[in-house]
């Protein structure tokens, strides 16, 4: 009876133990610029990043934004590099999402289409931000 028990014991740690492992590596978010991103892709392994949930950051290209309803299409831009994100509506647009504004995208790549899928956006308007700096600065 004891060495039954002692077996239950060490299987359920094992089964935990393996929970625990690949739940943690597959629910954790990989934070990269858009030239890091592009940069890991052209690595060997770089595939795995379209498995991955991943966060996104770049400027939005002027003139890209298209929106569908709650749904959204634009290019976030890093120096040379493009991306077109597809935005599911699945969160709302931040009332600070505008062309040139600074943006971070959470979502998965589709390497085959070459698009990334956004189901959240961020986004910071560096003018609003610069504007309110100078008026405090103005103060002083």
């Amino acid at each position: 009876m004891r060495t039954k028990l002692t077996v239950f014991f060490v299987l359920l740690a094992a089964a935990l133990s393996v929970l625990v492992i690949t739940s943690s590596t597959s629910a954790s978010q990989v934070h990269l610029k858009l030239n890091e991103f592009n940069a890991e892709l052209t690595k060997a392994g770089g595939e795995k990043l379209a498995k991955r949930n991943l966060t996104l950051y770049g400027k939005v290209k002027e003139g890209s934004i298209e929106r569908e309803g709650v749904k959204a299409r634009f290019v976030i831009v890093d120096g040379k590099h493009e991306l077109t994100v597809m935005h599911s509506g699945k969160t709302l647009l931040p009332d600070t999402f505008q062309d040139g504004a600074d943006a971070g995208v959470e979502g998965n790549y589709d390497a085959q289409q070459k698009v990334f899928t956004s189901h959240k956006v961020m986004a910071k308007c560096a003018s609003r931000y610069e504007a309110a700096g100078k008026q405090t600065s103005s103060k002083n």
